[in-house]
């Protein structure tokens, strides 16, 4: 029975689609399988959620403010003291005691030079050069020839080598050679010093008086007594109570879409043979529920009203304030009484010389100075130079070739010419050099002298406070203290206003089904259409957030192919890069494709022809895949949004 069951809803499955397949399809052409829309309006239907109600408001009583003046203090005589006067009287104390101290009588000290031969007696030799003078000559520097008128002679320029300086000789001083050598002198003789001890010295306490003593008056103060007064502080006005509505709450369930009915393909039989997806599937219509939506409305159980409170206005009734006051009344007024002020003392160091002072006398060692002194070894002498004649080359011109037609004589042209020649031969002179001497500073020291002096002790003047004139006391009289104290009493009893709530009312929006649909139909729709189409949405990095840019991008593109096929289900797909973890990226595309479904049921598309598909990074459209370093715009590529039409 079973079998035969299963074959009859395969054949009804069969003659199904058999029948419903697109009619004259063309070659080349796209169809998806479509369902009829239902066709729905909506109504707005009002409710009331809140009914009317009777509010009320309070005035409370009003209040005026009375003063009173009391007595808070009796009035007493306030005694001051006037001080006792102190001076000041000065004593001398000796601080330090007499000692001795050891007077130093300096050393003295005389400066006296001793002379010390530092540098030999020798000979310097000076040498007297030869004298030179001046003698001209003259020399032929062009010889007599003839002269031509027309044709000029021709000279040619010779030198010629003549002795401007004849060759004389000269001495060269050769300079005496000198040594160095040390010696040592005694430039501070020995002596003795005293390295003096001072006294040491210790204190002792002494006590001096500071304050001779004297008088202090103290005040006894007043005594006095509190009492505590009551009064009527403020009284109290009757007082409204508002007993507010009472309220509870419902609900109320509206009908918002009807019940309908669609038709839905039943999955494939699990021993179905055919390689046809559709065969062995039945179409089954089933019923869609109807929609409801419950609204929260408030029920008034009971209105509002008004209570009254009673007030008070007596001492001590229910409600009312009492006050207090403080009075201080005086028991025994202020006296004074005599102190005797003791004497003080203070406590000084004086010091006294505990071990006299002395002197130790100290050897001083001679102090000896080394200097260098220089000495002539090899005296000067002199040697003999020959100074060779100084030669000139001069240019001279001369006739290589006679003039011709009418010949002159032309005289000769001479040039006077200077030499120097030795008037007197070089000789040489010496001259005594005396020796140095040098003053080296010798001290010689006559040492100190101490002798023991009597140091006079040393008083200080100090100052100890004595008493001038006794303390005594002033009376004033000192008035009666009183105080301002307010009273509140009522000057107008608490009053209500009252007011009426309307009701509140919320309209919903119900859909009503206007046509049915549901029925299956073929479409011809644009093949590019079915493939994935790309939506260029520049998504901000991370974010899920439609941009202006994108709205009108999905407005202008996307919204009109929807509308243009009917009935017809739209895919949108979301992908990203690469860049970020494959679990978050997963996440973000998805929240992507859910903004523009969302975008566009809120343009009118109904929410069951879209479907929202996050693809994260698992269709990249190049090689930037993880790890791989890729530009902006190649990871850009991958980071897309598509858009396709389903078949239902």
């Amino acid at each position: 029975m079973k079998r035969l069951l299963f074959f009859g809803m395969m054949l009804m499955g069969a003659s199904i689609f058999a029948q419903d397949l697109p009619t004259n399809p063309e070659p080349g052409k796209c169809y998806v399988r479509c369902k009829t829309p239902e066709e729905w309006k909506t109504e707005d239907v009002t409710i009331e959620v809140m009914p009317s109600y009777t509010k009320y408001t309070t005035h409370p009583s009003q209040y005026t403010t009375e003063t009173e003046t009391v007595v808070v203090k009796d009035a007493y005589q306030q005694l001051s003291v006037v001080p006792a006067k102190y001076g000041t009287e000065t004593f001398e104390i000796e601080t330090t005691g007499p000692s001795k101290k050891i007077k130093k009588n300096a050393a003295s000290y005389s400066k006296a030079f001793t002379e010390v031969e530092v540098k030999s007696p020798a000979k310097s030799l000076s040498v007297v050069p030869a004298k030179l003078g001046t003698e001209t000559f003259d020399v032929v520097v062009k010889g007599p020839g003839k002269k031509v008128e027309v044709i000029p002679a021709k000279y040619e320029t010779v030198y010629e080598e003549i002795v401007v300086q004849e060759a004389y000789k000269k001495l060269v001083k050769v300079p005496a050679e000198y040594k160095t050598v040390t010696e040592t002198v005694v430039v501070q003789p020995a002596s003795y010093k005293y390295k003096y001890y001072p006294a040491k010295f210790g204190t002792e306490e002494v006590v001096i008086p500071k304050f001779d003593g004297g008088k202090k008056m103290k005040v006894i103060p007043a005594q006095w007594k509190k009492e505590t007064f009551n009064y009527l502080k403020s009284q109290k006005g009757s007082k409204l109570r508002v007993v507010p509505a009472k309220f509870s709450k419902d609900y109320q369930t509206i009908e918002v879409a009807p019940a309908t009915a669609k038709w839905e393909l039943g999955a494939k039989s699990p021993d179905c043979e055919s390689p046809d997806p559709n065969d062995c599937r039945v179409w089954c219509y089933k019923e869609t529920p109807a929609k409801f939506v419950t609204v929260e409305v408030t029920k008034l159980d009971s209105d509002a009203h008004v209570e009254t409170i009673p007030g008070c206005n007596t001492m001590g009734g229910d409600g009312c304030v009492t006050g207090t006051y403080t009075k201080s009344t005086l028991v025994s007024p202020a006296t004074t009484q005599m102190i005797d002020v003791p004497a003080t003392t203070t406590t000084i160091k004086k010091v006294v010389m505990v071990e006299p002072p002395r002197a130790e006398r100290v050897e001083i060692p001679e102090v000896t100075k080394t200097y260098k002194k220089v000495v002539m070894v090899t005296p000067p002498s002199t040697k003999e130079v020959v100074v060779p004649a100084v030669t000139k080359k001069i240019k001279k011109v001369v006739m290589v070739e006679e003039p011709k037609v009418i010949i002159k004589d032309i005289p000769a042209v001479t040039k006077t010419f200077k030499k120097t020649v030795m008037v007197e031969e070089p000789k040489a002179v010496y001259h005594d050099i005396p020796g140095k001497s040098q003053k080296i500073p010798v001290t010689n020291v006559a040492p100190p002298t101490y002798e023991i002096v009597d140091v006079p002790g040393v008083t200080k003047t100090f100052k100890k406070t004595v008493m001038v004139e006794e303390p005594k006391a002033i009376a004033k009289d000192v008035p009666a203290k009183t105080a301002v104290i307010k009273k509140t009493v009522v000057s107008k009893e608490a009053w209500a206003d009252s007011q009426t709530v309307p009701a509140k009312y919320k309209t919903i929006k119900k859909q009503v089904l206007v046509k049915k649909g549901g029925l299956t139909q073929w479409r011809e729709i644009d093949c590019k259409l079915v493939a994935y189409n790309p939506l260029p949405i520049n998504w901000p990095l991370g974010s899920a957030t439609l941009t202006p840019q994108a709205k009108k991008i999905i407005d202008t593109r996307l919204i009109p192919a929807i509308k243009a096929n009917p009935g017809v289900k739209v895919e949108i797909a979301s992908h990203t890069d690469s860049r970020g973890s494959a679990d978050s990226n997963q996440k973000l595309s998805e929240r992507r494709a859910q903004a523009v479904v969302r975008y566009l049921v809120s343009k009118g598309i109904s929410p069951d022809r879209l479907i929202a598909k996050g693809y994260g990074e698992t269709k990249l459209l190049n090689r930037c895949s993880d790890g791989v370093k890729c530009s902006e715009a190649e990871h850009r590529k991958n980071r897309r949004t598509e858009f396709r039409m389903l078949s239902e």
